[in-house]
């Protein structure tokens, strides 16, 4: 498979440090798109996959192929003189639903949806591609059946850390894809937990039992302690030159042990038993790199 046509997404629960791991696709000579957010989310990907109507629903099996279609199009060759009548009405429609007219704020405006529609081929010509946006592992599945060659980074921060996160919209929207307890009622951070443990034990299953070879687990925390050994991996993973070093103002972290002072009275026994197993269970998978 070219690498032209196998790209490298990455993903994980908002707030996971995932800006990280773009830069570094950047830097490995991957164009992860141009219509970015600060974090270097591609907005894209948010424009079509962060749907308001998926929120509240399982989202049907053959719009998300759809989506998925139209972002590899648009992301490879463009979709600005290929669009059919109903294509371009799905994205006007998705456009016309965000800000600044529309009141669904998952990230992109109207602009971003329209640049979209709009897009025309890389000017420099096929290269290596790929994207980051936190959501992409509540999708893997899915891209991974549309986009033969997928490979794909998960990132993963602490489970407790994540639980007093200020970064809930996963947790508040996609909950309803996974088996969990309704959250109405629920303390945000136990919401989060749970969240954080249903959707990293799933991507983890996914990952391991159909992509072999294709998926990778970098723990954050890890990777802040020590980049230089975990550089190696990662840049073998994307298939970077040997000789390829990782700039030095690339790390910034933030807020690593802030549940250090927090009090787990809130979280009951068989919650965070269940976060501790997954979070062996993840870091045994990223040693096996």
């Amino acid at each position: 498979m070219d690498t032209f046509d196998s790209p490298t997404a990455i993903g994980g629960l908002g707030g996971s440090g995932t800006r990280v791991f773009a830069a570094m696709l950047r830097h490995a000579g991957i164009h992860i798109g141009d219509t970015l957010n600060e974090p270097l989310d591609n907005l894209w990907f948010a424009v079509l996959f962060k749907r308001r109507a998926w929120t509240g629903t399982r989202p049907p099996p053959e719009a998300v192929a759809q989506a998925a279609a139209l972002f590899v199009r648009a992301m490879t060759c463009g979709l600005a003189d290929g669009l059919d009548p109903a294509e371009r009405a799905l994205i006007a429609r998705l456009g016309a639903d965000l800000p600044p007219d529309g009141g669904w704020k998952c990230g992109p405006h109207t602009c971003h949806a329209q640049a979209l529609a709009d897009s025309l081929p890389p000017p420099a010509g096929p290269r290596p591609w790929g994207w980051k946006e936190p959501n992409t592992h509540v999708f893997l599945p899915a891209l991974d059946r549309q986009i033969p060659g997928l490979r794909y980074i998960h990132v993963l921060r602490d489970g407790l850390d994540m639980a007093f996160s200020a970064n809930t919209w996963q947790a508040r929207h996609w909950e309803h894809l996974y088996p969990l307890p309704p959250g109405a009622g629920t303390p945000m951070p136990l919401r989060q937990l749970r969240f954080w443990t249903a959707a990293n034990r799933a991507a983890l299953l996914y990952g391991t039992q159909h992509m072999p070879g294709r998926f990778l687990v970098v723990r954050y925390e890890a990777f802040c302690a020590d980049p230089a050994a975990q550089w190696p991996r990662i840049r073998r993973f994307l298939g970077a030159p040997e000789g390829l070093e990782l700039p030095a103002d690339l790390l910034r972290p933030t807020s690593i042990g802030r549940s250090s002072d927090r009090p787990l009275s809130g979280f009951p026994g068989a919650d965070l038993t269940a976060a501790r197993a997954l979070q062996s269970d993840m870091d045994k998978a990223a040693a096996l790199e």
